[in-house]
């Protein structure tokens, strides 16, 4: 039920940044462009939802508490990294540029967080 609601929603995001695209009532394209990717990325995670094995245990305790603590170290790893652009920002040692910082931020929070909850799943539980 939610990948089909979630698929619709992409689809129709997809088609309104078309639309608006090609009948010309946007002028600017950052519309055209924002509306177009997030349908693109709704429908890529409602196909991602589809695909996974159907056998997998979807949430109990144990999975959420793993889920938990693993986005909670990907925080703190994160944190330590702006920490760290900022002294070195501080200390006049590397230049960053806003939308690098971002973008090693982002992926950084992402990757991090599917590897600590990976490991936490290997583990068996957290304490």
């Amino acid at each position: 039920m939610k990948q089909s609601v979630l698929l619709a929603l992409g689809i129709l995001l997809v088609l309104a940044g078309v639309v608006l695209q090609y009948t010309g009532i946007v002028v600017e394209s950052t519309a055209t462009v924002a509306l177009i990717s997030a349908g693109v990325a709704m429908v890529t995670i409602a196909v991602v939802m589809g695909l996974r094995r159907q056998d997998e245990v979807i949430s109990d305790e144990r999975t959420k508490r793993i889920g938990a603590y693993g986005t909670t170290y990907s925080w703190v790893l994160t944190l330590v990294l702006i920490l760290a652009f900022l002294w070195l920002d501080f200390l006049g040692l590397v230049s960053f540029n806003l939308q690098g910082t971002l973008l090693v931020l982002l992926f950084t929070m992402l990757i991090s967080a599917r590897i600590f909850q990976w490991y936490l799943f290997r583990q068996g539980d957290v304490a």
